[in-house]
């Protein structure tokens, strides 16, 4: 499933590419993935109206109109949104999962894939009316999330550390791939219960949120083994080559040698070196 980085590459890719567009026409092909309002209802409110902001709120993607309205797309967990639509963009893309189709004036067009269709879309006026949004926790990459806060957010948590990290209403965003990679950049066994961090401790595991988040970011976020991350161009997320220790269970650790060790946490496959992180 697309984490905070990839969603935040495809925000930053529509931002630059479809600010400013008059939609002329929208397809829904698979009615299942409208969620709100009626197929009907969501058409009409659609056509003719201009895009004036791209925003993201935990792995929701807001696409802000000119009549007030949010049409909000969270990718679920196979969704993709391509543009433009070209030979290159759709080298790798299978056009029968093309769920929702947007048509600009210019005859440019936006396609939602989704080969499992988990993902939903929605159209409303303020984005607390998605189900689960209004309790999502803190954004991760904010300037607000400060370590101050976070020490108080986790202080007295009784969670193992791996579950309070990939908790939507703690953090929001921040998935099974990153938790890995911030437990194990900072040394930290996932099986440890959260109350029993030294601020130190609390102090390093906010820096390695901080740091892989960004540095995924700035990665275009990962493309694992099912490939099914792919960002607007059609093209794979590069961070999953600086992966340390997600997938690479029976692999030797980076920093020391040891054999990657894989756990069930909350039904997720989790990922540590036993050696740098010790229980």
């Amino acid at each position: 499933m697309p984490e905070l980085p990839e969603v935040e590459t495809i925000k930053g890719d529509l931002q630059k590419k479809i600010k400013g567009k008059k939609i002329k026409n929208v397809v829904i092909n698979i009615e299942k993935i409208l969620k709100k309002p009626s197929l009907k209802e969501f058409v009409s409110k659609v056509k003719n109206r201009i895009i004036q902001e791209i925003n993201r709120r935990g792995k929701y993607i807001i696409i802000n109109l000119d009549s007030g309205e949010k049409l909000i797309i969270h990718l679920g967990m196979t969704g993709l949104l391509i543009y433009p639509i070209d030979q290159k963009s759709m080298a790798n893309i299978i056009p029968k999962h093309n769920h929702l189709i947007i048509t600009f004036t210019d005859d440019n067009q936006l396609v939602f894939n989704d080969v499992r269709r988990f993902g939903k879309v929605y159209l409303v006026c303020d984005i607390n009316e998605v189900e689960g949004v209004a309790k999502l926790g803190i954004e991760p990459l904010d300037e607000n999330f400060t370590k101050e806060i976070f020490i108080r957010m986790i202080r007295k948590k009784k969670n193992k550390i791996k579950s309070l990290l990939i908790k939507q209403e703690f953090i929001t965003g921040l998935g099974n791939i990153y938790a890995n990679e911030v437990l194990h950049r900072s040394n930290i066994h996932p099986l440890r219960v959260a109350s029993s961090f030294t601020d130190e401790e609390i102090g390093k595991l906010f820096q390695g949120i901080k740091s892989v988040l960004s540095e995924a970011v700035e990665f275009r976020g990962s493309t694992v083994a099912d490939e099914a991350y792919r960002d607007t161009d059609g093209e794979k997320g590069k961070f999953a080559e600086r992966l340390q220790v997600y997938a690479r269970g029976g692999k030797n650790c980076f920093k020391c040698g040891s054999t990657i060790e894989v756990i069930k946490i909350e039904g997720r496959s989790t990922f540590f070196c036993p050696q740098c992180q010790k229980l």
